[in-house]
């Protein structure tokens, strides 16, 4: 009986719909295995590059950085000017305008690199270092000392330079410059240039340089730091999200190979062995033919060959291969529509109720009505092949018996699909196939 339900169904109606009618719409197609409602693959896999997105990584912190940088070198320094404007009396003609301008080129040039990424490091290392030697010449380039009242220029930039340093220097480097940074300008308002102050308001002002100065070196570790075990995380999570992709997809495969094997070549040897008259012997001949047949065609499927396969063919695919078995198999279909689905679906749903249906005749027993109910909402389809016969007990199959496992379970959750097995001895058996897997998933048995 499997024999003439094999070589019914043929090649044909394993892989596609069994005419062009029944086919796939024009210009329909998906990915293999995929769900067209959700773009998702049967294992709930997507592609990691387009799933895998981290919010903060080590570029975007520091093209944020950078921005930062920008904005406060251009204000300090243009909130600065009217200051130096004030003390240029009290300056060299020549080398405080020198300086102030260099130094004021270094801070438009960090504002600018916020443009160009790749030039902000080099920008701010240059304005960090400008800033220093600024800072420690500030004594040659005064002709009067300073009053207690009047803040050397520097003072106002000593924060844009230790914060430069942090995000340009290794960070043990930016540590010294910012522990050197408030020690220079202590000496600096010590001294008659920057205006003789006690030390009270030296060490007050140097502290707080130096605080805001390491809190923001701190920060700033911290935060990189954290983007690069962000980054180091998404690499390796990308990285094992690709391996299971392909370790699914090699088990797909598995399940596809197992389940020709088991429904053609199996089928086919079996038959083969048993004919002993001149019409089993022609009927092995078709079947050997068709299973090589089936086996090309399983072998020229390529990558994205899954057209969508309207409702209705599928319905009659699956009708036509349970009414060519020997056994009587009453259809009972709903006149409803159903969704279309991928021919990958279809192929598993058609080919697991066959298998069902074969080996309800197989196994069933004489005497029993089996019946066959193909139904469908608007989002997924049901069929049922059931029988009224001797049933069995799954707990007693040896896991050496593949049929089922392999040609309905595996085989429908390759498809996105689920099947249930509900059986036992002396109660019929019934097979449930659904399209796509319900979002809990029956129990499902070993069985032959």
């Amino acid at each position: 009986m499997t024999t003439d339900a094999a070589a019914d169904a043929g090649p044909g109606a394993a892989r596609r719909p069994p005419h062009p009618g029944s086919g796939a719409a024009v210009g329909q197609r998906v990915r293999p295995g995929d769900d067209p409602g959700t773009g998702t693959s049967p294992s709930g896999m997507t592609d990691p590059s387009r799933s895998v997105r981290a919010t903060i990584t080590q570029a975007s912190l520091d093209r944020a950085f950078t921005i930062l940088m920008a904005i406060a070198a251009i204000g300090f320094g243009a909130v600065n000017t009217p200051s130096l404007f004030r003390q240029l009396p009290s300056l060299d003609p020549f080398w405080a305008p020198a300086t102030t301008i260099v130094v004021g080129l270094s801070l438009l040039v960090v504002g600018a690199s916020a443009f160009a990424q790749r030039w902000a490091q080099p920008a701010q290392i240059v304005c960090a270092v400008l800033f220093l030697v600024a800072l420690v010449t500030f004594p040659l380039t005064v002709r009067e000392p300073l009053s207690a009242a009047d803040i050397p220029w520097p003072w106002w930039l000593c924060n844009v330079g230790t914060i430069a340093a942090s995000l340009s220097f290794a960070t043990w480097r930016a540590a010294v410059y910012n522990a050197l940074v408030p020690i220079v300008y202590i000496l600096l308002r010590l001294s008659p240039a920057g205006g003789a102050v006690g030390l009270q308001r030296a060490l007050l002002d140097g502290v707080y340089t130096a605080v805001l100065g390491i809190a923001a070196l701190v920060l700033i570790v911290v935060l990189r730091r954290a983007a690069a075990a962000v980054d180091v995380a998404q690499a390796t999570a990308v990285r094992r999200y690709s391996r299971a992709i392909r370790e699914h997809a090699t088990e797909v495969e598995r399940v596809q190979v197992d389940a020709i094997v088991h429904d053609s070549v199996l089928t086919t040897l079996l038959s083969a062995a048993r004919a002993d008259t001149l019409e089993a012997k022609t009927l092995a001949a078709r079947m050997a033919r068709n299973a090589i047949d089936h086996l090309a065609a399983a072998a020229a499927d390529g990558p994205g060959e899954d057209p969508v396969v309207p409702f209705h063919a599928l319905r009659e695919r699956i009708t036509a291969s349970v009414s060519a078995l020997a056994a009587p198999v009453e259809v009972r279909t709903a006149p409803t529509d159903g969704p279309a689905v991928p021919a990958s679906a279809a192929d598993a749903l058609a080919s697991a109720a066959l298998q069902a249906a074969v080996n309800s005749v197989q196994h069933a027993g004489n005497d029993v009505s089996r019946w066959v109910t193909i139904d469908a909402d608007d989002a997924s389809v049901r069929v049922e092949v059931a029988d009224d016969g001797a049933g069995f007990d799954r707990d007693a199959v040896p896991a050496e018996r593949l049929g089922v496992r392999r040609s309905i379970v595996e085989r429908m959750a390759a498809a996105a699909g689920a099947a249930e097995v509900l059986t036992a001895p002396g109660s019929g058996t019934r097979v449930v196939l659904r399209w796509p897997a319900p979002r809990t998933e029956p129990a499902t048995g070993d069985v032959a």
